[in-house]
């Protein structure tokens, strides 16, 4: 993605980490009036979007490349974002600084918005003194991996969103016209065929109350709050082992979220030793982010072993459920010739490819499937309400 354009003012040849200065920054961070403290307020309910965290990354290296203190970095990027929420972590963030905190320390006070990757990035390339260049990286990576995630999620989305459509049709269907129909077959009289009175019982189901609310709204509020329930339970530690044991079991789906988890670690690890993180430190903080607590737990247990003098494709070629060959291989090679990072992010653009095959091939088979479930749904209701219909023209005639 491209960074915008920022006329700084000076010349841009100059690399490297210049000092925090003491003096003052221009933009004015203490002692907020009233307003601002409404503002500080009301931004607490303002997102900080992916977008929004790039740009502070990209425009921070560009200004700290060019000879800018990262004070002055910061009230300039404080100065420009529109997001009342960001604007404050900023403003927060140079208080720190100027408090004596190091630019890591500062981000560290904020890990709801900041993961532990970037921030341990962030340290190194302070101590290593290529801040701008781990700035621009970190740019990088949080938006290969968004725009990972998103293609995921984006295959996800328009099943769930047709399934949800459909169900809140077939509901209507219940609610507002089978009741109509039901009234028109009353006045037909005869023997109602077997799949219309199944038809007219749900609708009766759907329609009839208790407490004084209909059952379909008692539905609703059930499935709305299991749906939230289960979201809540899934975020807790034991919620999260049980669900991705039952994901990682499934056909499909479980080739999926093991492929998707091995990108997530390799490229992770990738972007880790890259910056100078040691090794250790880097497995560490790959795992507090791979994103389920199987993985979490095994590649801890690589940190474990690594510390104890064991490789790490020693402790994987046992596990070939979660680590397969081509990983232990590869792993083992990174180890023997110290190219942890370069071969690392290999694995991780094998595995992400793969991942996108499968969605693509998830959402080619979905679409037909989909397409049959709801004909079927269709000729269901057509053949509820035409048969009784076209038996009683039988009849008449």
């Amino acid at each position: 993605m491209a960074s915008p354009s920022l006329h700084i003012g000076v010349q841009t040849g100059k690399t490297g980490i210049p000092e925090i200065p003491k003096q003052k920054p221009v933009t004015k961070v203490s002692g907020a009036g009233w307003s601002e403290v409404l503002n500080d307020l009301l931004s607490q309910f303002q997102s900080i979007k992916i977008t929004d965290k790039v740009t502070f990354f990209r425009l921070l290296a560009t200004m700290i490349n060019a000879g800018i203190s990262i004070v002055k970095a910061l009230n300039i990027l404080m100065d420009q974002t529109e997001n009342r929420h960001m604007k404050s972590i900023v403003r927060n963030i140079v208080e720190k600084i100027e408090t004596g905190n190091s630019f890591s320390q500062a981000l560290a006070t904020y890990p709801k918005y900041f993961t532990e990757a970037q921030i341990g990035m962030v340290e190194a390339g302070e101590a290593s003194g290529r801040l701008n260049q781990t700035l621009l990286q970190i740019a990088d990576e949080t938006e290969k991996q968004a725009a990972f995630r998103s293609r995921i999620k984006g295959a996800m989305i328009y099943p769930i969103v047709i399934i949800a459509i459909m169900v809140a049709a077939f509901i209507a269907v219940m609610v507002l016209v089978m009741p109509k129909i039901k009234e028109m077959f009353e006045g037909l009289g005869g023997e109602l065929p077997a799949v219309t009175q199944s038809l007219i019982g749900m609708s009766d189901w759907f329609v009839s109350e208790w407490i004084g609310i209909p059952n379909y709204i008692w539905l609703v509020v059930m499935v709305a709050a299991f749906i939230v329930l289960f979201m809540k339970w899934k975020k807790t530690k034991w919620g999260n082992y049980v669900w991705m044991k039952f994901v990682f079991a499934l056909p499909l789906f479980g080739k999926l979220s093991k492929k998707a988890s091995l990108a997530h670690f390799c490229r992770g690890l990738s972007t880790m030793v890259a910056s100078g993180i040691p090794i250790i430190k880097a497995l560490r903080i790959t795992a507090a982010s791979v994103g389920n607590l199987i993985y979490q737990r095994r590649i801890n247990q690589i940190a474990d072993d690594v510390r104890h003098g064991i490789t790490m494709a020693e402790n994987m070629k046992d596990d070939e459920y979660y680590f397969p060959n081509m990983v232990v291989g590869m792993i083992g090679v990174a180890e023997q010739t110290a190219q942890i990072d370069s071969i690392s992010q290999k694995l991780a653009d094998y595995y992400e490819e793969e991942v996108d095959n499968i969605v693509k091939g998830l959402s080619s088979l979905m679409e037909p499937l989909i397409m049959v479930i709801l004909g079927a749904g269709v000729a269901f209701l057509v053949i509820a309400v035409m048969e009784p219909i076209l038996s009683a023209s039988d009849l008449a005639v």
